[in-house]
């Protein structure tokens, strides 16, 4: 008898062959496959009679088959399948390519439903490559909101379809791990019933009550589990750091002055430090809006109060760019400055350190901040009387990784996480409510607005023109290409092949670097260094510049296929240019696009500041638009990007209300154990 545990082989209609289909998605037992929810649903709950289709317009029929046949078409080299379908009214004709086996698995005098959108063909109006199925079995792929999962290419919707209808009924034993007085006291639905909604939603309401109570669970998992972590803080003791005299001269001997967002976070974060209790801190901030400054003046307060300081960088990339900037900043202060990364171990601007070196001498103290990657949290690193750990883009660490170098120590050193994903107030709050939140919006006087346009196929030479004209001025350019098939998953074929184009066709006389994510790391610096020097003006790159990288004299950057990203995303490449007082561009290229996709391009045009425009993406997605598998965005969510501000406060309201009954939550053990095996975190 089949169970959630049992595997799907043993299902009926799977073979070897299905079976290692579904293995390429992950799907072993019946318990993966009702979890393996849509992306997206088609709208064929449309039900008309023939003589009222209309061209464009989604619909289902029932019908008979009058005729059905399929035949060779040697001049395109596929084969044509054709029925004609009578009801009452009248009949329609429907046509498949390369399904020939439609012409064996129907008959004429058939009884179907046949739903799908009606076109204008070269023969007249068609239905064409229409959902069919039998009319007695009817309801499973047509007359409803049908959907859409993700699969693989041998994998069709309908074979997912049907084996998902097979098993549905047994979600009556799956386990809910809410409590009843929260599903009752906030109205939602059982898990069971919502794992049927989504799967086979009877109506776009079924399927919004479905949507919020998975939306609700995600959220609730990451608020309690940090509610839970800030409660164990708050037993632990921290070294208690006061202000230093000496931080005043240096931020009155900066290069330039301090917005007062600056000024007021970093004075935020020093009254913390001086606290017996650990600071736990997120430090948000626009892209350039001078996040790493304000760490910079957290660490060296720190050191001059006569402790160590740590900043954990999630790339190489950017702890050495950190490390070239705070080592400018600190060089006249007598700091000893440390940088340690898989290929990269120095201390100041000393040469051929060697990494067990360094870390004799993170030891005994001799260094007074230390700069690096997962390196850092290596089990043979010893800090002396480390008293701040910094966190750089926040949202790419675990749990477990952001507190090893915090956890671990007798004396709690105090926790600054820093993240430049524009997170709405609200968002975060949820999000991160074991942090106290600073917040940075302003950007550095100076800065012009960065123009930003959508550009279309015809404008592409203006483009090229601009671009021109910004190298002749000493300037520099980014040109960044798009994940284009998903076995590429580093996106390095679409920059080779976009980086062969320019240099010979379109620039051949200027010198052009590439850059992506299988290059060595001492590549990937040799590149970076060319480009900021301007030996190669343009840089075409992937997604890997996303962070981490600061060029000045970058005014220009040109997003290839811009609807291929999230606006978040868009925004951070955005932030890669108008990083000086020049006038910056960034030039969205797109040719083929929705209603909707251009809606999202134009906000980019209207809205400059991230978190405004991270507003419009959390209000604007639409309540049939679910992420599915995806992993959109900053956290492993599968929905929970799609909430509206009143669900997040219900779910802080509702984790709030948990912890108060109980504070450890052992009086819900299926809840508890859930909360301890969800990582949202990338791996």
């Amino acid at each position: 008898m089949l169970n959630l545990t049992s595997k799907l082989t043993e299902i009926k209609g799977v073979g070897p062959a299905i079976a290692k289909h579904l293995t390429k998605l992950n799907l072993i037992t019946i318990k993966d496959l009702l979890n393996h929810f849509p992306y997206r649903y088609e709208d064929f709950s449309n039900f008309l009679s023939i003589n009222h289709l209309k061209i464009g317009e989604k619909a289902t029929i029932k019908g008979k088959i009058q005729l059905i046949n399929a035949r060779r078409s040697w001049k395109r080299r596929l084969t044509i399948t054709e029925a004609v379908i009578k009801d009452n009214t009248g009949s329609i004709k429907a046509m498949w390519f390369n399904q020939p086996y439609l012409a064996n698995t129907f008959k004429p005098g058939d009884e179907v439903m046949i739903a799908g959108t009606l076109t204008a063909g070269h023969y007249g109006l068609q239905l064409e490559h229409p959902i069919i199925e039998p009319l007695a079995r009817g309801g499973v792929h047509t007359g409803r909101l049908v959907p859409i999962y993700y699969s693989t290419a041998n994998l069709n919707q309908k074979i997912i379809r049907n084996l998902i209808s097979q098993i549905l009924p047994l979600t009556h034993s799956v386990s809910d791990w809410l409590p009843t007085e929260i599903i009752k006291k906030f109205k939602l639905p059982t898990l069971p019933t919502t794992i049927r909604s989504l799967h086979y939603p009877q109506s776009f309401q079924e399927l919004s009550l479905a949507r919020r109570r998975i939306i609700f669970d995600e959220l609730l998992f990451i608020n309690l589990k940090s509610l839970l972590m800030r409660r164990q803080l708050n037993f632990k003791n921290a070294h208690s750091i006061p202000f230093n005299e000496q931080t005043k001269k240096l931020i009155a001997g900066l290069p330039w002055q301090l917005t007062n967002d600056q000024r007021t976070c970093a004075w935020e974060i020093i009254k913390d430090l001086g606290k017996p209790s650990p600071m736990y801190r997120l430090l948000q901030g626009d892209v350039g809006s001078g996040k790493t400054v304000v760490a910079g003046i957290a660490c060296f307060n720190t050191v001059k109060a006569g402790f160590q300081a740590a900043i954990l960088a999630p790339t190489e990339i950017l702890a050495w760019q950190h490390w070239q900037t705070l080592t400018k900043i600190m060089e006249p202060w007598s700091i000893t400055i440390a940088l340690l990364t898989r290929t990269h171990q120095q201390i100041n601007n000393q040469k051929n350190n060697k990494a067990g070196e360094i870390k004799e001498k993170i030891s005994n103290g001799s260094v007074n901040l230390i700069i690096g990657t997962h390196a850092l949290l290596q089990t043979e690193i010893n800090f002396q009387n480390l008293g701040l750990v910094v966190i750089d883009e926040q949202h790419r660490w675990g749990v477990e990784q952001r507190n090893y170098l915090v956890g671990s120590k007798n004396q709690t050193p105090h926790l600054l996480s820093m993240t430049a994903t524009p997170i709405p107030r609200s968002l975060a709050l949820t999000l991160y409510g074991d942090l106290d939140i600073s917040l940075i919006k302003t950007l550095p006087a100076g800065r012009q607005p960065i123009i930003t346009k959508i550009i279309k196929p015809p404008e592409r030479q203006l483009a090229y023109q601009l671009i021109r004209r910004e190298i002749k001025s000493g300037n520099r350019v980014f040109i960044i290409c798009p994940l284009i098939e998903e076995s590429d998953n580093l996106g390095v074929k679409a920059a080779v092949t976009e980086y062969n184009r320019l240099q010979t066709e379109i620039f051949p006389d200027i010198k052009i670097g590439l850059l992506h994510g299988k290059l060595k790391s001492v590549e990937k610096e040799r590149v970076i260094i060319s480009f900021k020097n301007g030996q190669a003006p343009i840089l075409v790159a992937t997604s890997v510049v996303e962070v981490g990288i600061d060029v000045p004299e970058a005014t220009v950057i040109l997003i290839e296929a811009a609807e291929r990203f999230g606006l978040a995303q868009l925004h951070q490449f955005r932030g890669r240019v108008g990083r000086s007082g020049k006038r910056s561009y960034c030039l969205l290229m797109t040719d083929t696009i929705t209603p909707r996709g251009l809606e999202r391009l134009q906000a980019m045009t209207k809205f400059s500041n991230g978190f405004d425009l991270a507003e419009f993406d959390l209000k604007s997605r639409g309540p049939g638009d679910l992420l599915g598998a995806t992993q959109s965005g900053f956290l492993k969510l599968k929905f929970a990007e799609l909430a509206n501000t009143e669900l997040l406060k219900t779910v802080r309201e509702a984790a709030q209300y948990l912890i108060n009954l109980d504070t450890s939550l052992t009086r819900w053990p299926k809840l508890k154990a859930k909360i301890k095996l969800e990582n949202f975190h990338p791996e």
